[in-house]
């Protein structure tokens, strides 16, 4: 049952303290909600009543509704208004607005497997799509579909107005200075993979040889195996491929992540890059770039690709919108710059036939156009930096003494881990239980290695705020 009880808005943000007036009545909403003042189902003060009161813009409080509602704390009913999640747990009312780290257990344990059938969903690669049904991604669509319907299939490489946007996009957030020409329209990451490999086999019969990071991205590995190819382990050390490893192995191709190796996180510095484009001019290999979730780094600007390196063409690189925006929207790209690499690609994409609809691609390359992916990623940067402050407190020096947590720098996900044999080889499935959903960490191991280590990996982009705290006190005391 929702209520219309008065708030008393001057409550809601303190007089004084650290931060902007905006940054004090987000945290002040937050504090009201979780400390039982605003109990679940409580209207909240309209926007144009909070903006006088506080003497901020309505503007900048429907933002804040808006965020708060993508972490869970609100929800909108068309026509009667803004309400408290019915979600939120209910706690008696507590005047103390000075929260702890704590304070979502406060009043219960919050604990999904007190709710019988109700999980939470923290699997690696899912982002959060709060922020997108804005005016950029409907005015996007609305131009998309305005005119006359074509009656010809689009071109095998793509539309050339998303060619253009994504090369213009390329350049200024990875650095990549390439042609709309070098780009190849996908749909997804996992088909501008498969459509690299189908063209690097008919220049590499009869057994294309791919290196593969050990452990690495599972839907990378099925893809490559499914088409033929012996995958072959490469070990990762400091953050990135063992160089070593590499030098040895007579690969026709290598697939890394550089910029945030997955799952394991860290990155390839510059040297290593550079040494590893050496090896691909020496023997005649292709370096496949997998720029996994790289639009995010926390603290820091994105790093530039190995692409943006290359001189030679060498490198082919593989990315999609699937993190950036929605996997729903099933578009992604691939970037060879070496002629004859791009048409033997292209002539895979003229035999598997073109997957990416005609319409998508013109609102993507509205959305592009417009400035609108760059202000999503404004604002999906700052969310996911909140919530990786919310791992970072739960977890950060809080583990038994054999686990690590690993992998925050950068992306959407972090990984929980310790040696082989430390006891944490089933942590999976012991939050399964609980209703937390994430992913072995074993299962991303092609094959056995010292370096090997067992534990989880889980996301936190797509959870809101409350599920997000209480899937991190379950695994806090599974693991403490």
């Amino acid at each position: 049952m929702r209520h219309a009880r008065a708030i008393d808005i001057a409550e809601l943000i303190a007089a004084d303290g650290p931060g902007s007036p905006r940054d004090r009545l987000s945290a002040g909403l937050r504090a009201a909600i979780l400390s039982g003042r605003m109990r679940p189902g409580d209207a909240v003060p309209s926007s144009r009543a909070v903006a006088s009161a506080v003497g901020v813009a309505r503007g900048t409080v429907v933002r804040i509704y808006d965020e708060l509602s993508g972490e869970g704390y609100l929800e909108t009913v068309a026509g009667s208004g803004t309400f408290v999640s019915m979600s939120v747990p209910q706690r008696a009312p507590n005047h103390d607005t000075g929260l702890s780290d704590e304070a979502p257990m406060a009043h219960g344990t919050n604990d999904p497997s007190d709710s019988p059938g109700r999980s939470i969903e923290l699997r690696p690669g899912i982002p959060s799509t709060a922020s997108i049904t804005r005016g950029d991604w409907a005015s996007a669509w609305r131009r998309a579909t305005a005119g006359e319907v074509a009656a010809i299939y689009p071109p095998a490489a793509g539309l050339p107005a998303l060619r253009e946007q994504i090369a213009r996009h390329l350049f200024h957030s990875r650095g990549l200075a390439c042609d709309a020409d070098d780009v190849i329209v996908t749909s997804g990451a996992r088909e501008g993979l498969a459509l690299v490999a189908l063209g690097l086999s008919a220049r590499n019969k009869p057994l294309l040889r791919v290196g593969c990071e050990n452990p690495g991205h599972v839907g990378s590995r099925a893809v490559l195996a499914r088409l033929g190819a012996e995958l072959v382990p490469i070990d990762v050390v400091d953050g990135g491929v063992d160089l070593d490893a590499v030098q040895s192995a007579r690969l026709a191709a290598l697939l890394v992540t550089p910029s945030h190796q997955y799952p394991l996180g860290g990155s390839l510095d510059v040297g290593r890059r550079l040494q590893l484009l050496e090896w691909a001019a020496r023997t005649g290999s292709v370096i496949i770039e997998d720029d996994y979730d790289s639009e995010f780094r926390h603290g820091r600007r994105a790093l530039p690709s190995i692409a943006s390196l290359d001189d030679s063409g060498r490198v082919v690189h593989v990315g999609s919108y699937s993190k950036v925006i929605t996997p729903w929207l099933r578009c992604g790209y691939v970037v060879a710059r070496d002629p004859a690499v791009r048409a033997a690609i292209l002539d895979a994409r003229a035999d598997v036939g073109e997957t990416v609809s005609g319409i998508p691609q013109q609102a993507l390359a509205h959305y592009l156009e417009s400035g609108g992916l760059s202000r999503h990623l404004a604002r999906t940067r700052r969310a996911y930096a909140h919530k990786r402050g919310l791992v970072l407190d739960a977890l950060g020096g809080r583990l038994g003494s054999s686990l690590e947590l690993s992998a925050v720098e950068g992306g959407l996900h972090a990984v929980l881990s310790s040696p082989v044999g430390a006891g944490n080889a089933h942590l999976a499935e012991r939050l399964q239980q609980r209703g937390i959903i994430v992913s072995d960490l074993a299962r991303h191991y092609l094959e056995p290695t010292p370096r090997a280590r067992e534990g989880i990996v889980f996301g936190y982009g797509a959870a809101t705020d409350l599920d997000l705290q209480s899937a991190l006190a379950a695994i806090r005391r599974e693991t403490t």
